[in-house]
């Protein structure tokens, strides 16, 4: 059914207030290019502190505050290679 509009000029008839027609393929284009795209982390980041001393417990390496995360890494890197 259509709506009409409830308020209206003297001596017009009353329009019709139409609903957007639905695309083909089922997607809104138009809503699609205001929408601004997600920026995904890349794999490439720096690693962090906390995934380092993660990596480093589950190797059983042993580690405590005073260890540098360069100094930390190189020691994972020696116990995944030998």
């Amino acid at each position: 059914m259509t709506e009409l509009r409830p308020k209206h000029l003297k001596g017009k008839k009353p329009q019709r207030v139409r609903k957007p027609s639905r695309p083909l393929d089922g997607i809104n284009h138009r809503l699609l290019k205001a929408a601004k795209p997600v920026e995904v982390p890349s794999d490439s980041a720096p690693v962090t502190r906390a995934e380092l001393e993660q990596k480093a417990r589950e190797l059983g390496i042993k580690f405590d505050g005073r260890s540098t995360d360069a100094k930390l890494l190189q020691r994972i890197e020696q116990a995944l290679k030998g």
